[in-house]
């Protein structure tokens, strides 16, 4: 019997009350990001576990997520703040500490390399018909010096047999300790000079381990104290950066991500399979994003000269995805322009200055590098959205 009121005093307050407020762009777009991950996740067998950061501060928004396993063996869940191998991520800080170099007039881009390698690398170099003094910095840096990878050579695609014999030496001994010296002689005797000095474009994790190795004869410091003390990685908190086995575990750093060439974890494998300048270092996502905002919005360089020689695509490499500067490459996605890099075990790192954007992400196979490119596709194009309906 006493319903009815009740009923009728319900409808009266509903119809005064103001109607919800529609959801706010960020709130849209973080949506927007965890779907994005989630159907990456789902649609990609085998992926253990993604993650992505991304930064932009006119929307005031800064967000990050993981989502799947760290590890298969032990079900443990994906953080997004664990540290992992980011492999050529790497490439852009070594790059960036020799660009420092050059800034302080301890070294030309132009000048041949063989005055700061040590005898033993020119020799191993001349002995397969390379010529150390027509082989510049700038070379090294831009992968025009023509110097044979010993790396990626065969790598591609799926299965264990199309990763090169540098990989099958790795799977047969994953705990061998190498040396720069080891991998320089392997270069040497897997394959043959992709061209002259400053003819073509090719990657290649040769040459950036021999600027490893210039910024330790430049400097006088293992090349690990030369990146950080350069690269002035306590200005720019990078807390949770540091080279795999060269360097102490940061305090407070949390286990680092279990990562998968296709289905075999890696954990176990020395560092050194990929450490003395082409890769080595080690971070979380919030790291490496710092790192590439503070490199791409000017502040890691003295003069702005510097960053902008940086971005500079060799004519060499214009077409090779967009191109590729020094330690650093360039990619569309619609009407944003960007620059990163990217690391074999599936890691990402761009930033889009126009739109002071900075999206960084991982996942933990090496069968997903579809998976990465969708993330970070998705990541920057919906972003974009949001800052372009921003009031």
């Amino acid at each position: 019997m006493l319903r009815r009121p009740f009923v009728a005093l319900a409808l009266t307050l509903a119809a005064c009350a103001p109607a919800p407020k529609p959801a706010a762009p960020t709130d849209q777009l973080a949506a927007d990001l965890t779907a994005l991950l989630d159907s990456a996740l789902a649609a990609t067998p085998g992926l253990p576990g993604a993650m992505l950061r991304v930064e932009a501060p006119s929307l005031g928004f800064v967000w990050s997520k993981a989502v799947g396993l760290s590890e298969r063996a032990t079900g443990d869940s994906l953080r997004v703040e664990q540290p992992l191998r980011v492999a050529s991520n790497t490439k852009t800080y070594v790059a960036a500490a020799i660009l420092r170099l050059v800034e302080t007039g301890k070294l030309g881009l132009d000048a041949p390399i063989a005055p700061h390698l040590l005898p033993a690398s020119i020799a191993t170099l001349k002995a397969d018909g390379y010529r150390p003094d027509r082989i510049t910095v700038r070379m090294l840096l831009q992968h025009t010096s023509g110097i044979f990878d010993y790396a990626t050579t065969g790598v591609g695609g799926s299965g264990m047999a199309l990763y090169g014999p540098f990989f099958e030496r790795i799977l047969t001994d994953p705990t061998h300790r190498w040396t720069r010296a080891e991998q320089l002689a392997l270069a040497m005797t897997t394959g043959d000079p992709y061209g002259q000095p400053g003819e073509k474009y090719h990657y290649s994790d040769t040459g950036y381990n021999l600027l490893g190795e210039i910024l330790e004869t430049v400097t006088g410091q293992p090349m690990q104290m030369a990146v950080r003390e350069l690269l002035d990685f306590g200005k720019h908190r990078l807390t949770t950066t540091w080279f795999e086995t060269l360097d102490s575990i940061p305090t407070g750093s949390l286990p680092r991500v279990h990562q998968y060439l296709d289905s075999l974890d890696t954990n176990a494998f020395d560092g050194s399979i990929d450490l003395y300048g082409g890769g080595g270092l080690m971070a979380n996502l919030e790291d490496l994003a710092r790192f590439y905002r503070a490199l791409l919005r000017g502040d890691v360089f003295a003069e702005r000269a510097t960053l902008d020689s940086m971005l500079v695509m060799s004519p060499q490499s214009i077409g090779e995805g967009g191109g590729y500067g020094m330690g650093i490459g360039r990619a569309q996605y619609g009407d944003v322009l960007c620059y990163g890099h990217g690391g074999f075990w599936g890691t990402a790192a761009r930033h889009c200055p126009a739109l002071d954007l900075t999206v960084t992400a991982a996942v933990n196979s090496t069968t997903a590098r579809a998976a990465l490119a969708a993330i970070v596709q998705g990541a920057i194009t919906r972003t974009a959205v949001a800052l372009a309906s921003k009031p």
